[in-house]
């Protein structure tokens, strides 16, 4: 007998505006920026290159490259025809106006950034034997930028075969042309990255399919990996990176889900990519390969964190949605009790918060980092007893940075709860006074997380100042100066005199 399921989640937006598009678009223009700098800088550069290719081609060109040549151009240049007449029949004019408007805007903006650049390269000879660059302002450009922008905004309603069988064709294309001695790399990257950043942009602007996860699918996969759902609610926590939700099961236990997808794994490489743009000793490790090794990585440090003897909620499930890799679940036994974000004062005890000095303590003794000791990530059960949750962004084998970090912020975010006196003398008492120190450097905003930073703006009375200072008074020692953490910081030294 099957038990029906109970959904109670809120209905999702039909389209989203997608972080693995705005990724796209980020990346494709950084390729596009930087070969039209390597261009105007070193103008040669490309140009060797091209020649290089030219004689291997040469070589072995004749008579039947260039019926072949002719083909596959007519094939290719004919593929955005086939999806917009695809479109049309299926009256979806929505996915025509997106498609057509991407490769419009790549064909335009192709054609004039080749043209700004023949322009300023006039005094180069226009020439392949002399190994510029620029050689020519042709209509093949723009066009091929136009596939690519047609094939990059079509993309969310392709089945996968034809986004292959697409980039394929027009990879293809590349090759015979190259053969042909048509064209040389710069300007088939430009236009490649041009189109790319073209449909992903205008994609991102209209908004393409929302693939989160529906109800259903979370809950065969729950079912697969031997949790016996009967009800799956939406869950009102902080759940960074992730779409958080609570079970019941058959037996009345109660199960917390997190359902991540490409989409959240974009927008966490979107973070990344800006600080490291912005920032320096930080600690970050790098992007994971996939959105699956993700979800292993978090999984390994659950099992790392209890194994080590951590209280945190032990793991229940690991399991894929669905037939593609797009959205994964991890599942945990569900805690009774709330997050210290939603605890008052004057209930977190110096008994409660020595107790999760001392679960931070078994952390730094196994080498691990938490990397996210904020308010939201320390829960406080029916019993008053402390327990860590959320190791997505921890670390093994953690560099002293990246432990000093962990200190700096549970200091900070439970000062702001319960002052600075309070949270440096209970972390003092645990990890001692050299570890405490330590990690004074780090006590500042640029250095925490975006909830903690928010606190302490949202205080407005430079507690943070207040902490360091507790922290030398506390500790004994002189606090050594606040680590450079900007790249561009002409106000660092005024702030560490201050």
């Amino acid at each position: 007998m099957t038990t029906s399921v109970q959904i109670d989640i809120p209905d999702a937006d039909r389209t989203v505006r997608s972080p693995t598009d705005a990724l796209r678009f980020v990346t494709a223009s950084i390729v596009g920026l930087t070969t039209t700098l390597i261009v105007l800088i070193f103008p040669d550069v490309f140009g060797g290159l091209g020649q290089d290719l030219s004689e291997i081609f040469d070589d072995a060109a004749g008579a039947i490259t260039e019926i072949i040549g002719l083909i596959v151009t007519v094939l290719v240049l004919a593929v955005p025809l086939i999806i917009l007449v695809v479109f049309t029949r299926e009256r979806d004019f929505r996915r025509l106006v997106i498609v057509l408007l991407a490769g419009l805007t790549a064909a335009a903006a192709t054609w004039g950034t080749i043209a700004w650049i023949s322009n300023l390269l006039a005094d180069e000879a226009l020439t392949p034997e002399h190994g510029t660059v620029i050689v020519a302002q042709t209509a093949y450009y723009p066009y091929v930028a136009a596939i690519a922008a047609a094939i990059t905004a079509a993309t969310p309603w392709l089945p996968r075969r034809w986004q292959r069988a697409s980039w394929a064709a027009l990879s293809l294309l590349i090759i015979v042309r190259l053969a042909m001695g048509s064209n040389l790399p710069a300007e088939l990257v430009l236009a490649l990255s041009i189109g790319v950043a073209a449909g992903s942009g205008i994609l991102f602007i209209a908004g393409s399919p929302n693939r989160h996860p529906s109800g259903e699918e979370i809950v065969a996969t729950l079912k697969r990996s031997g949790v016996d759902v009967t009800r799956l609610n939406a869950a009102q926590v902080d759940a960074r990176g992730s779409t958080p939700y609570f079970v019941e099961t058959a037996d009345g236990s109660r199960v917390f889900v997190k359902t991540l997808s490409t989409d959240e794994r974009s927008a966490d490489l979107l973070f990344r990519l800006y600080r490291q743009f912005r920032f320096k000793n930080i600690g970050d490790e790098p992007a994971f390969s996939s959105l699956r090794r993700a979800v292993e990585h978090e999984a390994l440090l659950s099992y790392s964190a209890t194994a080590a003897g951590v209280r945190t909620p032990p793991l229940v499930a690991v399991g894929l949605i669905g037939d593609k890799e797009y959205s994964m679940l991890l599942a945990y036994e569900a805690i009774e009790g709330r997050s210290l974000d939603s605890v008052g004062a004057d209930e977190l005890t110096d008994e409660i918060l020595t107790e999760i000095w001392k679960q931070v303590e078994i952390l730094r003794d196994h080498g691990i980092a938490h990397r996210d000791l904020r308010l939201a990530n320390v829960f406080l059960d029916d019993r008053g007893v402390a327990w860590l949750i959320d190791f997505g962004f921890s670390e093994l084998a953690a560099s002293q940075l990246l432990l000093k970090n962990d200190v700096a912020e549970l200091i900070t975010s439970s000062a702001l709860l319960v002052g600075p006196e309070r949270a440096v003398r209970c972390a003092v008492e645990v990890l001692g006074v050299g570890a405490v120190s330590d990690a004074a450097p780090r006590v500042q905003p640029q250095a925490l997380s975006g909830a903690t930073k928010m606190g302490l703006k949202e205080r407005g009375d430079h507690i943070d100042r207040r902490i360091r200072d507790e922290i030398e008074g506390t500790t004994g020692r002189a606090t050594a100066p606040l680590d450079r953490i900007k790249r561009l910081d002409p106000g660092h030294r005024i702030r560490n005199r201050a």
